[in-house]
């Protein structure tokens, strides 16, 4: 009997260095991963008109979203279930069920802009729209392709009007009216972070990028 509880513990031992084994090639995989991102990004020198659309997203996309930051810069990194996840926030909040209801929705929220003359609630209005656009674009809805230029006026807006990655934070949550006290926490705290992670896409690259970008693409 006692050999037989020996083998147990023995085996109960395996499995755990096999498991401690797993996550360890998991985290390093991951972690290569991330490296590999932002050497990537880092060679690349300036962001591209996506990789700004989705870094103004960043205060709602990073909140509903796991992992480094990085993975927020691009499209394609996200794992299913976020994506699944974003497709339900966007029938819950939005009632977007496909490319028809995201046409709806950008257009009441276009009227809202065009019927503010408050700085702070402009700038929110256009990152909200800058998250729904890339969400949409995210869980295949619509191709960043046919949103590109709406992406160009709504970066060009909030570029012309701030200037540094801090002070859209600051004037994004200022202007923010969607969430309730919880919620509105946990978008400040996310942007903190997004300011200080190196691996965020608000500290890969500095704000005054996205004039040259801007200017590349007029």
């Amino acid at each position: 009997m006692f050999k037989f509880i020996k083998e147990l513990i023995e085996s109960f031992k395996e499995g755990i260095e096999e498991g401690k084994a797993e996550l360890k090639a998991e985290e390093q995989a991951e972690y290569q991963a991330v490296e590999g991102l932002i050497s990537k990004f880092k060679e690349q020198g300036k962001p591209t008109l996506e990789n700004l659309s989705l870094a103004l997203s960043c205060p709602f996309r990073s909140v509903l979203t796991l992992g480094e930051p990085i993975r927020l810069m691009e499209f394609g990194h996200l794992e299913e279930k976020e994506v699944e996840s974003l497709r339900k926030l966007l029938k819950r909040d939005f009632g977007i069920k496909d490319a028809a209801d995201v046409s709806n929705v950008l257009e009441e929220l276009e009227d809202a802009h065009d019927k503010e003359d408050n700085l702070a609630r402009s700038v929110f209005l256009s990152g909200l729209n800058l998250y729904i656009l890339t969400s949409a674009v995210e869980v295949g809805y619509i191709t960043f392709e046919e949103i590109e230029d709406f992406c160009n006026e709504e970066v060009s807006f909030i570029s012309s009007h701030v200037d540094s990655w801090q002070q859209f934070g600051e004037l994004f949550m200022e202007g923010e009216c969607i969430n309730n006290a919880v919620g509105r926490l946990f978008l400040k705290k996310n942007m903190q972070l997004l300011l200080k992670e190196e691996t965020s896409p608000w500290c890969i690259f500095s704000w005054e990028s996205i004039s040259n970008v801007l200017d590349a693409e007029s």
